[in-house]
């Protein structure tokens, strides 16, 4: 039987497996940080904005633009009800309350007229959230309202590394960014995250959080480095005898997309720390490639979007002026469908994606003041959009 086209660490090639085998021997790239300050500057150049420093994970990102921007006790920020629970633990970590707001369901980013009802005296920023790498129908919007009623602006691009509008690179909107380089996402380092602040006093606040961060254990970067083979083999190289091999032969060392701890809403040590070097050295081979990696899921998300014209499927729509990167191909079904996505995966040949089931996915929430959000998190599906070279898939 065919391999399914993965929706998880789709970048990772030989390159990555090699720089991953190397890292393992060498105490520099396990323990420091130097190339971690390499990339940094490299992502700084590339955004062209901002003061930007890499962390262990995007929600070690947002919790460190967070405090970077000081907000904390008492302080509320807006999020979609179409969102993740580790974005929450990361706000609640800093002390911040958060505050669902319902979503628009044409680029699934924050209605304005439900984010200004949202708004109450503790409200000190709203989260705008650029799910499946688009760019929202009430982006201009939302942030000409921020800027009336005073309020900052995180942009949470861990959907939407490369993403524009008009013409300037998302990440650069706002008071502060957060990228992901998780499994899921643009390009992967398995875990892995970019916070970026704008204004002089965030920046300085940034790089005092950066510094002051501690680097993973050694065992755990070696985790993340055995996680690299393992899902090479597995999700990317379609020899069936080495993902065996690499199912059995990482057991034991495989990192999980989220901790025990995360679950519960349970604060620990990785949502402080800095990426090391190793982890760095992976990030910069897949951003040599990112032109390509982009421009492969632009093409990919055009051939979904023949197929659900064909299939008479809703999917999302493209705001004027804006460039989508599509991490994902978005596309509404039934409910029950979503339950049980395995016969759509067999039948397109493809791994089919539940993001969100809930407002805070994977764990349980209901947002009744949100209904667009629940309809969503109820009837949304997605589909990858970096497929395997010579693939074949039913969507074609």
């Amino acid at each position: 039987m065919e391999q399914l086209a993965p929706l998880l660490s789709a970048t990772l090639s030989a390159r990555e497996l090699e720089i991953a085998r190397h890292a393992r021997h060498e105490p520099a790239l396990l323990s420091g940080a130097h190339e971690t300050g390499h990339w940094d500057a490299r992502f700084e150049a590339w955004l062209g904005r901002g003061t930007a420093r890499a962390f262990i994970g995007g929600r070690a990102a947002l919790l460190a633009v967070t405090r970077a921007l000081g907000l904390g006790a008492g302080d509320g920020v807006i999020i979609p009800a179409f969102t993740c629970q580790c974005v929450v633990n990361a706000l609640r970590f800093a002390g911040t309350q958060p505050q669902y707001a319902d979503i628009e369901t044409v680029g699934f980013g924050l209605d304005v007229a439900a984010v200004e009802r949202a708004i109450t005296t503790q409200t000190r920023a709203i989260m705008i959230q650029h799910s499946f790498g688009l760019v929202g129908r009430d982006f201009e919007a939302l942030l000409a309202l921020a800027r009336s009623r005073g309020l900052l602006i995180i942009e949470d691009c861990a959907h939407a590394l490369g993403a524009r509008y008009q013409g300037q690179k998302l990440g650069t909107f706002g008071d502060a960014a957060v990228f992901s380089f998780e499994r899921s996402k643009i390009i992967t380092t398995i875990h892995g995250g970019m916070a970026v602040a704008h204004g002089a006093t965030a920046g300085a606040r940034l790089q005092a959080l950066a510094a002051q961060a501690p680097l993973p254990a050694s065992e755990h970067t070696l985790s993340q480095l055995d996680s690299v083979e393992h899902d090479y083999w597995v999700r990317v190289a379609n020899d069936p005898a080495k993902a065996a091999w690499a199912r059995e032969h990482f057991a034991a060392t495989l990192m999980p997309q989220m901790w025990p701890e995360e679950f519960r809403g349970i604060h620990f040590s990785r949502y402080e720390e800095r990426m090391p070097s190793a982890i760095a050295r992976l990030a910069h081979s897949q951003f040599d490639r990112l032109d390509t990696i982009l421009a492969a899921r632009r093409q990919q998300a055009a051939r979904w979007q023949a197929w659900a014209q064909r299939a008479a499927y809703a999917t999302a729509a493209v705001v004027p002026g804006s460039e989508p990167v599509w991490l994902r191909f978005p596309v509404w079904r039934d409910a029950a469908l979503k339950a049980q996505p395995h016969a759509l995966a067999r039948e397109l040949g493809v791994e089919v994606g539940v993001w969100f089931t809930t407002p805070a996915h994977p764990q349980p929430s209901v947002q009744a003041h949100c209904p667009q959000g629940m309809d969503a998190c109820a009837r949304v599906l997605n589909l990858p959009t970096l497929l395997p070279a010579g693939h074949r898939y039913a969507g074609a």
